[in-house]
């Protein structure tokens, strides 16, 4: 087990609200503590967490702590003003939109914009008005643009997210589904039909939001799925320690929604960690109906425990990201069928990914040939 240092107990300490504990500290501990932060993304909440815990740092250190808030208020006051030209320009062209992800929480869950550090926009649109919303965003002056090795026409029509880039503004993604990648796209029965149908008004009608249990189950799946416990995972557990303050969450809800998805593990080993770092006062979280079999609950905890999470884990850049989703299926024949999509996918998936979608037969077969061992290699799909 990995020793969780200093800097890391203090660090949950204040962000659980209970400083308090953290004791006397000297002014390099306390750059010690901020550097910390820095590294897991939440260094900008440390001003107001402190004012609200009556908790003071040597003069060096305070002004350091403000000049971060202060800094990432700028910053993101000025990405809610493009954010705001965008619904606006989505509204003018009746387009309804759902912001989510760091914009959301930023405004709904954090109720402060500068204590959510934020790298991009993500917009969900229906998948008949992603064309209309490309428009929209070409007339605003943004310019689209694929991921490294995966083509566009894979993203449209399997991945469902678009890049949109403008000089001098963060990078804005357009999505037609919200829960991307191909674990998820194999293994997962998510109803994103039904979650959109279960939206809230948000600003408007027409730029709404996810229900609660619908964004909990989101920001743990994105976590455990798409990011692999990987960072910024303690940024992530303070999203959900906000959302359960502010959000009106019926837990047995989303505890099913999760079962019928087949996302339940993924859910569980986020919740659990969660639960071990932030507590569970209340005794709400439905640790016992996700919870895996002990076997499982013993295999996941070999990649990831509070220690390790806070310590900053790196699961996501390595080849036992695929060790560790294999391991996150709700039921072991699932990961059968993830290692078999994975080693041998389908056409439609060979065929865009290569850019192969008028190669004849024998070009397709040679490059399922090479795809496992391009795997291997690469140690990536």
């Amino acid at each position: 087990m990995t020793i969780m240092n200093k800097d890391a107990e203090r660090l949950i300490a204040l962000l659980s609200c209970k400083g308090d504990k953290i004791g006397t500290m000297t002014e390099p501990e306390w750059e010690s503590l901020i550097e910390f932060a820095r590294k897991n993304s939440v260094a900008n909440v440390l001003y107001t967490y402190l004012k609200s815990q009556n908790l003071s740092s040597p003069p060096g250190a305070c002004e350091v702590i403000r000049n971060i808030y202060l800094t990432s208020a700028v910053r993101n006051s000025s990405l809610f003003h493009e954010l705001e030209k965008i619904l606006l320009a989505f509204q003018t062209a009746g387009i309804t939109v759902v912001p989510f992800k760091g914009a959301w929480l930023a405004q709904t869950v954090y109720s402060n914009i500068a204590l959510r550090q934020m790298e991009d926009v993500d917009l969900w649109v229906q998948r008949n008005q992603l064309d209309a919303a490309r428009q929209v965003m070409d007339s605003l002056g943004y310019l689209s643009r694929s991921k490294a090795d995966r083509p566009q026409v894979l993203q449209d029509t399997l991945v469902g997210e678009t890049q949109m880039f403008k000089t001098g503004t963060p990078m804005v993604e357009l999505h037609w589904n919200v829960f991307p990648g191909e674990w998820l796209r194999n293994i997962a029965r998510i109803d994103e039909q039904a979650i959109w149908q279960r939206t809230l008004p948000h600003q408007s009608e027409n730029v709404r939001q996810l229900s609660p249990e619908d964004a909990i189950i989101h920001i743990c799946v994105h976590l455990a799925v798409n990011h692999q416990m990987s960072a910024p995972g303690l940024r992530t557990l303070l999203d959900l320690n906000c959302a359960r303050q502010r959000l009106d969450i019926n837990w047995i809800t989303l505890a099913e929604r999760a079962c019928a998805w087949r996302v339940s593990t993924a859910i569980w080993i986020v919740l659990q960690i969660f639960a071990e770092m932030f507590g569970d006062p209340e005794e709400k979280l439905p640790l016992r109906v996700l919870e895996p079999s002990p076997f499982r609950q013993k295999i996941l905890r070999r990649f990831v425990t509070p220690w390790t999470l806070a310590n900053g884990i790196k699961l996501s850049s390595g080849p036992m990201r695929f060790l560790f989703l294999l391991a996150l299926v709700d039921k072991p024949i699932h990961a059968f069928y993830l290692l078999w999509h994975g080693i041998v996918p389908d056409r439609q998936w060979l065929t865009m990914r290569y850019e192969l979608q008028e190669a004849s037969n024998w070009r397709i077969w040679l490059q399922r040939l090479w795809h496992p061992l391009r795997i291997a290699l690469k140690r990536k799909i």
